[in-house]
């Protein structure tokens, strides 16, 4: 059995801050190979022209919000992002086994800006329960290059319904959000191989990139309890622990939806960058 990375007390910060940093999860060498295959999917869409530099956006264009869900027929990216210690620990976390429901990877260049205060599992529908993110520091992340922010406890809160913003290519209306009144943000630093495990409804964002030269890139993948019986994202391609597709019913009635207009190129997306790979 694979040991987890927590003990009681760890355990219990997660559950009342709704957020834990676990130092040093991944090694050097997991980083590298990670970083080379998303390099090698980034150069393939880049010479595809499916990826557009922009000449009032040079960075954030060339080097766009996201890249989704290339966990899907590539075996280096299931493995890592199904590593067996931080599995485990997040089984741990929540009390039953996980699944995967998506997985992003984030360049976040010098000049990008931040995402505002949002809630998860409010466009990926988990239910019942809610969704858990596990991030994963590929760069060192603090103030300056745009690390993450948490309203430690809102986890506790029910999803808060936000405004559709109108033409983005994902209605992900999370500047909306505030902290509640009563409530402390805070910003995290990470270093390279550390985790980030928060809860689907813990309000979280993230800094603009203010530095001229440094990246933060970083790989996330949002899991749900195997025992979820609905989801609006992915829901007949989840993926188990064990790599095995997994199927659960389709909740067609999220929070919020992705609109279907620019999502499949960078070309004309202007809010919210990403690439989602389909099949």
């Amino acid at each position: 059995m694979t040991q987890s990375l927590v003990c009681t007390k760890e355990k219990a910060f997660f559950e009342e801050q709704g957020y834990l940093v676990i130092r040093g999860a991944y090694d050097p060498e997991q980083l590298e190979e990670i970083s080379a295959e998303y390099l090698s999917i980034w150069l393939g869409l880049l010479a595809s022209g499916e990826i557009v530099q922009h000449p009032d956006r040079p960075l954030e264009s060339l080097y766009p919000n996201r890249l989704r869900d290339f966990h899907r027929g590539n075996d280096k990216i299931v493995k890592f992002m199904l590593e067996p210690r931080v599995i485990a620990t997040l089984e741990e976390l929540i009390g039953e086994e996980p699944v995967a429901v998506q997985s992003s990877y984030y360049y976040k260049p010098p000049g990008t800006r931040g995402l505002g205060y949002h809630q998860d599992n409010y466009h990926i529908g988990v239910w019942p329960g809610t969704s858990y993110a596990i991030w994963v520091s590929i760069d060192p992340a603090d103030e300056e290059n745009g690390s993450l922010l948490f309203v430690p406890g809102t986890q506790k809160l029910d999803l808060v319904s936000a405004e559709v913003l109108p033409g983005s290519c994902n209605a992900y209306s999370s500047e909306v959000l505030c902290v509640p009144e009563g409530y402390e943000p805070v910003q995290i630093r990470t270093s390279p191989g550390d985790v980030v495990i928060f809860n689907g409804n813990i309000y979280h964002g993230s800094t603009r990139n203010k530095t001229a030269y440094r990246y933060r890139r970083s790989f996330v993948t949002h899991f749900a309890g195997a025992s979820l019986e609905k989801v609006t994202l992915n829901y007949g391609y989840l993926v188990d622990k064990h790599g095995e597709r997994v199927r659960r019913r389709l909740n067609s009635s999220p929070k919020i939806i992705e609109m279907q207009q620019s999502i499949f190129t960078y070309k004309d997306t202007a809010l919210y960058d990403q690439y989602i790979k389909r099949n």
